[in-house]
């Protein structure tokens, strides 16, 4: 491929990133702010379900956060312990770590997982004991 079709494969993948990013951005606008809600949709992880996610350990998901945040693209907030934006972490995996099919199989993995996260304590116990029992 000629350098002139390599430059425009490179700025369209670039724009595609873009909008994607830009999308996500949306969607979290659409949900009116409210934490919430953002909570109960799986946009907070920890950083041992963004090991889960990556298949990887904690260290590695502290290091990731690290990176993005030096290229200026942050994906997580310290309180007592780190709060993963799962919109940012997608983004960076797209456009820093292995590309678009890193961020799919990411995606894929979360709304695996998601179901058993997001159910309260509670049930996973009654689940657990009638499994059990």
């Amino acid at each position: 491929m000629p350098d002139d079709q390599q430059s425009l494969a490179a700025d369209l993948d670039h724009i595609a990133t873009e909008a994607r990013r830009l999308a996500d951005r949306v969607r979290q606008l659409g949900s009116g702010g409210d934490a919430l809600v953002l909570l109960r949709d799986g946009e907070f992880l920890t950083t041992s379900q963004v090991g889960k996610l990556l298949e990887c350990t904690d260290q590695a998901v502290r290091d990731l956060i690290d990176r993005a945040a030096s290229l200026g693209m942050p994906i997580a907030e310290r309180l007592s312990t780190w709060i993963i934006s799962k919109t940012a972490l997608f983004a960076y995996l797209e456009e820093h770590g292995g590309g678009f099919p890193e961020r799919v199989k990411a995606e894929n993995r979360f709304r695996e997982l998601w179901p058993r996260w997001s159910q309260a304590q509670e049930l996973r116990t009654e689940t657990k004991a009638r499994a059990a029992g």
